[in-house]
């Protein structure tokens, strides 16, 4: 078989797997917005996070959450599940790591995402006593361009101070870091990357801002088409030269067969819904967590999530092509794409497309 024979044959068996997929709906990771409470006010936030105790009393508190868990493993093994934490800032919260230390003892993987500010040597050690199994840290750029994207002179300073912390004691199974691209960074991102092998990270997730709360109303922060081809050139160019260090792009949308799977390990494949399901801080069930909230599937306040994993998310199953209409009809793209990442429709104070395609100007109508 040629190489050309052996892509179009991977290609179909791609295509059908996410037909099996939508049919099965496997969850495989299930996260938890613990709170939209936060430490930093980072320019760039999809939550739009608060440094005040605002949105604590929507809270759900960490014994439903418990609860959840458990009718979970009932339901599923657990084992196959990666249970995330996120915020806000996680960490914030003194009941974090005791949930965590439930989910491991129930089977689950367990992780967290955090900025990092609160990653002590004591804070490291009591994560690790929980079992903790990923953890990712954001890490935005080199010094400057870190602390202007967080809004606050010395993140830089704290966020690799933990990382050489977490480095000094590996005990998690996996460790990488965020670096969300943005025009403050984007000209900057081959230093960025030769500093976080010096740091000795050893896996960097790229991923380009999106309009969603707080980077909705900073505008200066957008990308243009230059800016998206640089970064998926850097992407491609620093994964084959960049000794010791994962570098890929996250889950970002569908950039077209002349980028996937040169930017990261495998083609594009948005899992919102279908192997990912969502708690948000105040109980709404969701795909990712990083949906619009108009895309939301009942609460746990009234329904189990298993329930509700079960019985809906027909948009992101069924669905999914009434859902991205009309923008993607048409498009010959549709098959490979289903409409990008779900996260990047119905953005906020945007006029320009959710389309990934668009965005590089390569989109064309079958």
């Amino acid at each position: 078989m040629d190489s050309t024979a052996a892509k179009v044959e991977a290609l179909e068996r791609f295509i059908e797997r996410k037909k099996q997929l939508k049919k099965t709906t496997p969850l495989r990771y299930l996260f938890w917005e613990a709170t939209l409470r936060c430490n930093l006010e980072c320019l760039h936030c999809g939550s739009d996070c608060v440094r005040n105790d605002a949105a604590r009393d929507a809270e759900l508190d960490g014994e439903v959450i418990k609860r959840e868990l458990r009718s979970i493993a009932q339901a599923y093994l657990p084992e196959n599940i990666t249970f995330a934490i996120i915020g806000g800032e996680p960490l914030i919260r003194e009941d974090i790591i005791g949930v965590g230390a439930y989910a491991a003892d129930l089977g689950f993987n367990w992780g967290i995402t955090t900025n990092g500010m609160l990653l002590t040597a004591d804070m490291i050690k009591r994560l690790k006593d929980a079992k903790l199994s990923t953890i990712s840290v954001s890490f935005d750029g080199v010094k400057e361009d870190h602390d202007a994207l967080r809004n606050r002179g010395g993140a830089y300073s704290a966020v690799t101070d933990a990382i050489r912390r977490l480095l000094d004691d590996r005990f998690f199974r996996k460790f990488d870091v965020i670096c969300c691209v943005s025009k403050i960074n984007i000209d900057r991102l081959d230093d960025y990357l030769d500093e976080a092998i010096r740091l000795g990270i050893p896996a960097v997730r790229f991923t380009p801002v999106f309009s969603r709360g707080r980077a909705s109303k900073n505008s200066s922060l957008k990308l243009n088409k230059a800016d998206y081809l640089k970064m998926l050139d850097f992407i491609k160019r620093r994964r084959t030269t960049a000794d010791g260090i994962q570098v890929y792009l996250s889950e970002e949308g569908y950039w077209g067969p002349q980028w996937e799977c040169l930017v990261r390990d495998e083609f594009h494949y948005c899992g919102s819904g279908i192997l990912i399901g969502s708690i948000l801080h105040d109980g709404t069930v969701t795909g990712c967590p990083s949906v619009s909230r108009r895309f939301t599937e009942g609460s746990i306040r009234e329904t189990p999530f298993v329930e509700l994993w079960k019985d809906r998310f027909s948009r992101y199953r069924q669905d999914r092509e009434k859902t991205f209409a009309p923008t993607c009809s048409g498009c010959e793209h549709w098959v490979l794409c289903e409409g990008g990442g779900f996260h990047l429709l119905d953005q906020e104070n945007v006029s320009d497309s959710f389309c990934c395609l668009d965005k590089i100007g390569t989109r064309r109508s079958r």
